[in-house]
């Protein structure tokens, strides 16, 4: 007998008001954001969407936000902040994350010197709708 797992309808999950607000107020503006919609984004002066797919690009700041699309490419765009991080390109990346303790790239993100992992508490409503399926963190590289 299995168990029934609702399927998302997309792999992009918006980042909620509430929290923007908050990730505003503490790192202040944004220079990029690495992934989101033109009717979503961070408090930031550039952005990249999913049509300009910022894992071709160049990221840049001193301080970049990364809500990724949650599925199994969330792999690729980890690498990729770990790569614009290490090559100088940016001085800090802040990533809203699914919290997937279980995947390879969760180990290859806690296992780094120079990260903090912030658990959310309960489970983020994200568009001001039901709680998200799953548990969410907070990820700080630099």
């Amino acid at each position: 007998m299995s168990a029934y797992m609702p399927q998302a309808k997309s792999i992009e999950w918006d980042t909620p008001s509430s929290l923007r607000n908050e990730l505003v107020e503490e790192f202040g503006q944004f220079d990029l954001d690495a992934a989101t919609r033109e009717d979503n984004p961070m408090n930031a002066v550039s952005i990249l969407t999913i049509e300009d797919n910022a894992l071709v690009h160049k990221w840049f700041g001193n301080v970049v936000f990364l809500n990724p699309p949650y599925g199994r490419i969330i792999s690729k765009w980890i690498t990729k902040a770990i790569e614009e991080f290490e090559n100088g390109n940016s001085k800090k990346i802040v990533m809203l994350l699914p919290s997937r303790t279980c995947t390879k790239w969760f180990h290859t993100i806690y296992q780094r010197h120079d990260v903090e992992i912030r658990f959310i508490k309960g489970r983020l409503r994200y568009n001001d709708s039901a709680p998200a399926p799953f548990p969410s963190m907070l990820v700080i590289l630099g």
